[in-house]
């Protein structure tokens, strides 16, 4: 089932909900998964609860899955099957897909899972588009985000994380709306488009390309936000070259997230794994030089020193 198709739904019941919802996607939306467990619990008139699949004691937290006072059910969020060890992610797999109750769990995973009848997978995109913002939207009891339009004219690639912040901030601006447009929108959406095409030019090694759209967005942000996006790139590049070369697909995928689409098909293979560490350790040393009064000038003789790399 997709997301939207799940956040549409108003008719399931507690009788008529499966026992296990898995939201499964290429990144964790922490806010927005706990959110949508709530929100779920509202629909089919369950008490919402939490029980982490990481407490130490696994059996205690299944039997309590396992277990309803006085015939009181509930609705519990599970968290990340991603951040359990391999040992635990085995157990909690066939643990859950075999659970048909008496409570409903929601949980998230970036693999899919082939459950039971009890069972049901609800897809996350990637990016969340205006259908879906608006859903989320409604999903938080926010009719219509005042902004809505001024944000999706400056940006199409919002996560489902971001989606959940925004309309957050929509809640507490009253009629400080269109002064947020104005001075501080366009300063909290990072022009996806734009970052994407120059981290794209600089892992392809296109100066030329590359130092057109630098002069253009250079001055729009400060030097602590370059050395943050460039060293999560390097960061994300260096694991993604690991996994490829290991042949794990998947994982690959998963950390993958924001990485330019030229990178991901074809030229992680120009990339050296030692090349790549070296470039994420000298932007350490930009960001401590810069954090303690220095020029941000480094940041072009890192430029430099990746294009001039064979």
């Amino acid at each position: 089932m997709k997301l939207l198709s799940f956040l549409s739904d108003t008719k399931t019941t507690k009788e008529t909900a499966k026992s296990v919802i898995c939201l499964q996607g290429v990144s964790y939306p922490l806010l927005f998964g706990r959110a949508c467990a709530q929100r779920y619990a509202e629909l089919i008139g369950m008490t919402f609860s939490y029980q982490s699949m990481q407490a130490e004691n696994q059996s205690a937290a299944m039997a309590a899955l396992q277990t309803s006072f006085l015939g009181s059910n509930s609705c519990y969020w599970l968290g990340n099957f991603d951040d359990l060890s391999k040992g635990k992610q085995k157990v909690w797999a066939e643990f859950l897909k075999a659970y048909s109750g008496p409570h409903v769990v929601l949980f998230y995973s970036a693999a899919s899972f082939d459950g039971s009848d009890h069972f049901e997978t609800v897809e996350l995109p990637d990016v969340v588009d205006v259908s879906l913002f608006s859903k989320v939207a409604q999903m938080l009891g926010v009719s219509n985000v005042s902004f809505a339009s001024d944000l999706y004219r400056q940006t199409s690639s919002l996560s489902l994380d971001e989606a959940y912040l925004f309309v957050k901030y929509d809640a507490v601006l009253g009629k400080g709306s269109q002064e947020f447009v104005t001075d501080w929108l366009p300063d909290m959406i990072v022009p996806e488009v734009s970052l994407f095409s120059l981290s794209q030019a600089l892992f392809d090694r296109k100066a030329s390309s590359f130092f057109r759209l630098w002069k253009q967005l250079s001055h729009r942000y400060s030097a602590p936000f370059w050395t943050t996006f460039w060293s999560e790139q390097m960061w994300r590049a260096y694991h993604y070259v690991t996994f490829q070369k290991k042949g794990k697909q998947l994982e690959a995928k998963k950390i993958g997230y924001r990485l330019p689409f030229s990178f991901l098909n074809r030229t992680w293979r120009n990339h050296k794994l030692d090349d790549l560490k070296a470039y994420h350790h000298f932007l350490y040393e930009i960001d401590f030089h810069v954090k303690n009064g220095g020029a941000d000038h480094a940041l072009d003789l890192f430029y430099s020193t990746v294009f001039l790399q064979s």
